[in-house]
């Protein structure tokens, strides 16, 4: 059965083109049965073939359970050292950034997860990122999806292959056409010990009550109901990949303004496509302004249905902070961008030169200088770092959970969304404000306040000079 699973596995990664020789791969370990096994079968794979694969391991500490989650976090750890993978252990306060955020657990957890995927692979040159999800997952994440209400587009499932940065990062699920039994099984065969995670026995959480109880009747009445329905969801995807390729189209033709937090569509023009098109329309728009990519049936069913109506004027409100009005012929989507956070930036700082941070629409050009500071002749929008006294190479980035700063002239550290609130930043404008690091410090809030880091002074030989160049909109905001 060893032989089989691992056959399988890299048969599926070689013909869908999941993964190639000469990867770094980010591994999701939260050290269960899926997690564990996709680890050992690509560290497998790689013993018995040339991939010549790099693997790091991912470990997320969510703060939920004490110390059955610190021993998750040593089990995981154990088991890279066995095996000679990498070993990123990370440890948030969940709760604190649901609290934050408004976001259920599992949302919160997995938004901090897949960003700290993100940085991971950052830092180690990753192009991949893979995950545990099996063919078991993938008829959950069916059956859930249209329990709660969904069109064609959930049918389909998780896809095995997304970006998670665009052309930059992939996140890719090569356990997909392996059932969960499967894994379990070459765990054993294998003398791996996967951790349980208690939180999934608990009914509390909806998945967990689809997995524990409607699963098990829905084989009663079919024992091969999976086999089924991964069938369908592979037909459908392939009716779905050309109804999204049209609709891609006419949505252009359809759209008068858009801007990141809008989008504006002429409504004579929207109401001459074909209304399977305008649902489809309707979805890639409201997922365009939020980091929500499954929009439920009755959401795009009420959004379709005040286009359709007699009213000049209307408003609806959606999850997400996301509110569609109708004035006479047009319909404005509007998002403030508050959750948008997690799917973030991170960019090299280019030095010297400029910098262009598109997400917000900022400049940042910096220069090396040797001669010394004029500091009357500093604007508001620079600032100056000894280049040689820096911790580590310079990139702009988003904000992320847990950010702290020690703002220059304060002899204790600040949380940055203390400091954003009493600089007023609105809350809508803080994930797109661009913010200097210096390796993992934080050195520069452009336009709130720099850190204490690296200051100028009498020993300084090369100043690093950066300024901030803000659109319109920021300057009504910070300048």
């Amino acid at each position: 059965m060893r032989k089989n699973v691992l056959e399988n596995v890299r048969s599926h990664i070689e013909r869908e083109g999941l993964l190639t020789s000469g990867d770094t791969i980010v591994v999701g370990l939260s050290g269960g049965n899926d997690s564990t096994a996709l680890l050992h079968i690509l560290w497998s794979l790689n013993q018995h073939y040339p991939y010549g694969w790099t693997l790091h391991a991912v470990h997320l500490n969510h703060g939920f359970r004490g110390e059955e989650a610190r021993e998750d976090a040593r089990c995981a750890e154990a088991l890279c050292r066995r095996l000679g993978v990498a070993f990123h252990l990370f440890e948030r306060n969940v709760p604190a950034y649901m609290e934050e955020t408004g976001m259920g657990a599992q949302e919160a957890s997995r938004a901090i997860r897949y960003e700290l995927y993100r940085q991971v692979a950052q830092r180690h040159g990753a192009g991949k990122v893979a995950l545990g999800h099996h063919a078991d997952d993938q008829v959950e994440t069916i059956l859930f999806r249209l329990l709660r209400g969904t069109r064609l587009h959930g049918l389909t499932g998780m896809p095995q292959r997304r970006w998670l940065e665009e052309g930059k990062i992939e996140l890719v699920r090569p356990l997909l056409s392996t059932s969960r039994s499967d894994l379990e099984r070459y765990c054993r065969e294998n003398g791996l010990a996967p951790r349980e995670d208690s939180s999934n026995r608990s009914r509390k959480y909806k998945r967990n009550l689809l997995r524990l109880d409607v699963m098990p009747l829905l084989e009663q009445v079919n024992e091969r109901y999976r086999e089924h329905i991964l069938s369908l969801s592979d037909a459908v995807r392939q009716d779905e990949a050309y109804l999204q390729r049209e609709s891609e189209r006419r949505l252009e033709q359809v759209v008068t303004r858009r801007k990141p937090d809008a989008v504006t569509v002429d409504i004579d023009k929207f109401q001459t496509c074909d209304v399977a098109l305008q649902r489809r329309m309707i979805t890639l728009i409201l997922s365009y302004l939020s980091r929500q990519t499954e929009w439920s049936s009755q959401h795009v069913e009420a959004v379709l249905h005040m286009i359709e109506g007699n009213r000049p004027s209307a408003e609806l409100h959606l999850p997400e902070q996301v509110t569609v009005q109708r004035m006479y012929g047009q319909v404005c989507f509007r998002s403030d961008g508050r959750h948008r956070q997690i799917h973030g930036f991170r960019y090299p700082l280019v030095v010297p030169g400029t910098t262009l941070i598109a997400e917000s629409g900022t400049r940042i050009h910096t220069v090396i200088r040797e001669s010394p500071v004029d500091w009357a002749q500093l604007p508001d929008n620079a600032v100056v770092f000894d280049a040689d006294r820096l911790p580590g190479p310079l990139f702009v980035r988003s904000r992320t959970p847990g950010d702290r700063f020690t703002p220059f002239g304060a002899e204790h550290a600040k949380k940055l969304k203390e400091l954003l609130i009493d600089a007023k930043v609105p809350l809508a404008w803080r994930d797109k404000l661009p913010l200097v690091v210096s390796g993992e410090e934080l050195i520069w809030v452009p336009g709130v306040r720099r850190s204490a880091t690296a200051p100028v002074d009498d020993q300084t030989r090369r100043v690093l000079y950066m300024e901030v160049e803000f659109g319109e909109d920021w300057r009504e905001v910070l300048l």
